[in-house]
């Protein structure tokens, strides 16, 4: 993880559990090498190819239980699933602080011309600190995980009723760049 060939300077990278697997006909299809061409127009690329299925598209096969971990910027689609196989996907995008911070913001936000400043990454970040106590009242036995930005800054965080109404609606708070 050290190695500087395995840094592209990206926005980080999606890390994708498959419940039931993935298969061409249910899953996620992604155009390899895609995510060092710097912003893609996709509307551009559709309109080339004349069909929103890419020719140099590939689906990513798993099997359940399978991870695919992946660029962030890597361009990756699904279509809607007219197979007979279930399509679940736990996907979880990891950021680094310095990609976000300033970043133009998109994505659930939409592009309205603001920027992700530090009150916001802070407020979207609540979360890990709930999942770290959620799992220290789960497993008391373990030495908890320690978060680092949180004990720098003496934040605190206990997950309980109010931690649950807390994150009604977390997913709005969702970063995209």
């Amino acid at each position: 993880w050290d190695s500087p060939d395995w840094d592209e300077g990206s926005h980080g990278f999606n890390f994708m559990g498959q419940l039931y697997g993935c298969t061409p006909a249910n899953g996620v299809w992604v155009v390899p090498g895609s995510h060092k061409e710097g912003r893609v127009d996709i509307k551009a690329k559709v309109a080339e190819a004349g069909t929103e299925r890419l020719p140099d598209a590939v689906p990513m096969v798993c099997d359940p239980g399978d991870v695919v971990i992946s660029n962030r910027q890597l361009l990756h689609g699904s279509f809607a699933n007219t197979s007979d196989d279930w399509r679940v996907t736990i996907n979880m995008g990891f950021h680094r602080h310095a990609s976000v911070l300033g970043a133009p913001a998109g994505g659930i936000l939409g592009d309205d011309g603001g920027v992700y400043e530090q009150a916001h990454i802070d407020e979207r970040s609540r979360t890990i600190g709930y999942a770290i106590d959620a799992r220290r009242q789960r497993f008391p036995g373990e030495t908890p995980y320690v978060y680092r930005p949180f004990e720098a800054e003496g934040k605190r965080y206990a997950w309980d009723e109010r931690a649950r109404a807390d994150l009604r609606d977390y997913n709005l708070q969702d970063i995209g760049v």
